[in-house]
């Protein structure tokens, strides 16, 4: 019996800031994820992966440390196959909205703005619908502006997409409503939610290890000494 084909498409830096937000206030660092070994925690007996897409950009703002940091994951995620597509950020200016009697006029600071990525989600997305790559694809977000295409791929091509939404934990890391993602991801014929709620538990031995080696035992990449095995 020849198996159904699941793709997975990562929303990096939306799963990231849920994960960098829940070490801040527990001190347990869980950016080592090996998202290949998560997945295939998930599938079912008669599924397999198609593709792993993650999908990010990478930016010099918080030092060379942190570039450093971000590319050896990427090739962490290189080395099980997940294909990366980046993105970039760029700046533009925010009016300030803190009101300062001694100032009078406007004023106005820089802020980043991650561009491309939720473009190319989509279009992956729907390019592989298209091209008939996967049975089930399960999109790994907590942005609502997925919704559209989410409900155009089970209009147009009879595919009822699958959500994995940010990790989160009451009390330490607050998960908004995405009730639009939510709904989008409606199975009607079984009157169900396809929604998995990731908690950080479920991160729990899926994280690579230290060292990665290739095939012929050349050393890839090794851990950060900021992060941890979990």
């Amino acid at each position: 019996m020849e198996k159904s084909k699941v793709s997975f498409y990562i929303d990096g830096f939306n799963i990231y800031h849920r994960i960098n937000e829940y070490q801040k206030k527990t001190g347990i660092c869980y950016k080592w994820l090996n998202y290949r070994s998560l997945f295939i925690s998930l599938l079912k007996p008669f599924e397999e992966i198609s593709d792993i897409y993650f999908f990010t950009a990478i930016t010099q703002d918080f030092g060379l440390d942190s570039v450093q940091r971000h590319n050896k994951y990427i090739t962490a995620l290189e080395s099980q196959g997940i294909k990366i597509v980046k993105g970039y950020f760029s700046k533009k200016k925010k009016l300030c909205r803190v009101q300062d009697c001694n100032f009078k006029g406007n004023k106005y600071f820089d802020v980043r703005e991650e561009k491309q990525t939720d473009v190319n989600i989509s279009l992956f997305l729907l390019k592989d619908a298209y091209l008939k790559k996967y049975d089930k694809c399960f999109l790994v977000s907590g942005d609502n502006d997925f919704a559209p295409v989410l409900r155009t791929i089970k209009d147009l091509f009879n595919i009822n997409p699958f959500l994995i939404t940010p990790p989160y934990e009451y009390g330490i890391v607050n998960l908004k409503p995405i009730k639009n993602l939510k709904s989008a991801c409606f199975d009607r014929k079984r009157q169900k939610f396809n929604v998995i709620n990731l908690q950080f538990n479920n991160f729990i031995g899926h994280s690579f290890s230290e060292k990665i080696y290739d095939a012929s035992g050349k050393l890839i990449v090794e851990m950060p000494k900021e992060y941890s095995k979990f």
